[in-house]
C-alpha cells in the first residue's frame, strides 16, 4: 500500500485497436481525437448504406476500393431502387396517395435524390478515395491549437444537423401515421421503413456539412495563431519595445514569425482548396435536395392554406393537431438551410478576417523576410475568392435562407391565386 500510494493508474488500450488506431494516438491533440470516431462513424455510415466503395487498408494505410464492399453497395442500391420504386408505383396507382398527403409525398420525392445519390456516388469513388487519401486532415489537425469551446461548439452543431433534426422528423411521422392512417397498425419497423429515403438523400449532404464544420475550425485556428502574431509584432515596434530591444533579436524574432507564417500559408491554403474541393462530391446532391425541399415546402403549405380556405369558405372541419405535426415537419428543412447557411458564412467571415488580420501587421520596422511572408500570404487570401456554390447555381451563404424563403413565398402567392380565382367563379 505504501509503494502505490500516489501512484496513477493509465487506461491501457486493447491491442486489437492499439492496431486499427494510427500510431502516436495518443499524442494526438483534443480536436483529433474529437474527429477521428465523427469521421469513422460517416465512413460505416456511407458503406451501410451502400454509397461508398471503399474501405481503408491498415497494412497500407490508406484508403482503398474493395470489391466485396461494392458488390454489397450494388445490391443495397438495387434493392432500395425495386422496394421504393413499385412501392411509390404501387401508390399512386391505387390512389392510397392524394395531392393532400404532404409528408408521404415529402417522404416519396426524397427516393429520387436517394437514386441520384447512388448513381452520382458510384461513378465517382476513384476520385473520392484519391480526394480522401491527398488530405492530411489530422497532420493539419494536430499542428493548430483550437479552444474547447470552439470544438464543442462545432460538435453541438453536427449533433444538431445529423441528429436531432432526423429525431424530430421520425417523431413528427410516427404522431402523423398515427392520426392520418388511425386504422393502419404504425410499428417501429413501418416507420424506419418510410423514414429510410429521408436518411440516405441527407447523407451525403451530412457529409458535406461536417466537412464545413472541419474547415471552419481549422480556419479559426490560423486565425487564432495569426491573431497573437499580429499582437508580437506590433508590441515589438512600439517605442519603448524598440528601446529596450535590440535589432538583432528584433531581426532573428521576426524570422521565426517568418517561418510560423510559411507554415500557416501551407495550412490555409490546404484547408480552403480541399473544401472548395469537396464541394464537387456533393453539389449534385445538394442541388437536387434544396429543389426537393423546395417543393415540399411550398406543396405543405399550400396544403395548409387548402385545409383552412376548406375552413372558411366551405365550412369543413379543420384538424389543428395535423396541422401543427405537419408544420413542424416542414420547418425541419428550413432548420437544414438556416444551419448550413450559417456555417458556411462564419468560413466566409473568417476568411475575410484572415485577410484583416494581415493588414493589421505594422510592417514599418519589421525584418525584410518577414515582409514578404506577410505580403505573400496576404496575396493568397484575397486572390482566394471562397465561394461555395454547388454546381455554380447558387451561393451558399446567410441569403440563402432568404431566397428559398422568396421563392416559396412567390410560389404559394401563385398557387393561392388561382385556387381563390377557381373557388369564386365557381359560386
Amino acid at each position: 500500500m505504501e509503494y502505490l500510494k500516489g501512484q496513477t493508474t493509465r487506461w491501457v488500450l486493447p491491442d486489437f485497436l492499439k492496431r486499427l488506431l494510427p500510431r502516436r494516438f495518443n499524442r494526438w491533440k483534443f480536436q483529433s481525437k474529437i474527429v477521428l470516431p465523427c469521421l469513422t462513424i460517416t465512413i460505416f455510415l456511407n458503406t451501410l448504406y451502400g454509397i461508398y466503395w471503399g474501405r481503408f487498408s491498415v497494412k497500407r494505410q490508406k484508403f482503398i476500393f474493395s470489391k466485396p464492399v461494392a458488390v454489397y453497395s450494388v445490391l443495397v442500391g438495387l434493392i432500395f431502387a425495386v422496394y421504393y420504386v413499385w412501392e411509390v408505383y404501387d401508390e399512386f396507382t391505387s390512389g392510397r396517395i392524394s395531392s393532400r398527403d404532404t409528408i408521404k409525398i415529402y417522404c416519396y420525392m426524397n427516393v429520387c435524390i436517394c437514386l441520384l445519390n447512388y448513381v452520382t456516388q458510384w461513378g465517382i469513388t476513384g476520385s473520392i478515395l484519391r480526394f480522401q487519401n491527398s488530405v492530411p486532415l489530422f497532420r493539419v489537425s494536430n499542428a493548430l491549437d483550437m479552444s474547447m469551446m470552439i470544438v464543442w461548439r462545432a460538435v453541438l452543431d453536427a449533433v444538431l444537423k445529423m441528429i436531432l433534426c432526423p429525431l424530430i422528423v421520425y417523431v413528427t411521422l410516427i404522431l402523423y401515421q398515427n392520426r392520418a392512417h388511425p386504422e393502419m397498425e404504425w410499428t417501429s419497423k413501418t416507420s424506419v421503413k418510410t423514414m429510410l429515403p429521408l436518411i440516405i438523400s441527407n447523407q451525403v449532404n451530412n457529409c458535406f456539412f461536417g466537412g464545413l464544420v472541419i474547415s471552419n475550425l481549422m480556419i479559426a485556428a490560423i486565425n487564432k495563431r495569426i491573431r497573437s502574431i499580429v499582437r508580437e509584432v506590433n508590441m515589438m515596434q512600439t517605442p519603448l519595445q524598440m528601446e529596450l530591444q535590440k535589432p538583432y533579436y528584433r531581426m532573428r524574432r521576426c524570422c521565426e514569425l517568418a517561418n510560423s507564417l510559411d507554415k500557416l500559408v501551407i495550412k490555409y491554403v490546404l484547408t480552403v482548396s480541399r473544401s472548395r474541393g469537396y464541394m464537387r462530391f456533393t453539389d449534385w446532391s445538394m442541388v437536387m435536395s434544396m429543389v426537393m425541399n423546395l417543393i415540399g415546402i411550398t406543396l405543405g403549405f399550400y396544403n395548409q392554406y387548402l385545409a383552412i380556405a376548406d375552413y372558411y369558405i366551405n365550412e369543413e372541419p379543420f384538424d389543428l393537431y395535423q396541422a401543427i405535426v405537419q408544420l413542424v415537419f416542414l420547418a425541419v428543412p428550413f432548420m437544414e438551410f438556416i444551419l448550413v447557411s450559417r456555417i458556411s458564412s462564419q468560413m466566409l467571415q473568417e476568411n475575410k478576417k484572415t485577410g484583416d488580420l494581415l493588414q493589421r501587421i505594422d510592417l514599418q520596422y519589421a525584418d525584410v523576410r518577414f515582409r514578404q511572408v506577410v505580403n505573400s500570404f496576404w496575396l493568397q487570401v484575397s486572390t482566394i475568392e471562397y465561394k461555395l456554390m454547388p454546381l455554380g447555381l447558387l451561393e451558399l451563404n446567410s441569403s440563402l435562407v432568404n431566397t428559398i424563403f422568396a421563392a416559396v413565398t412567390g410560389f404559394l402567392l401563385i398557387l393561392i391565386q388561382s385556387d381563390l380565382t377557381l373557388r369564386f367563379s365557381l359560386k
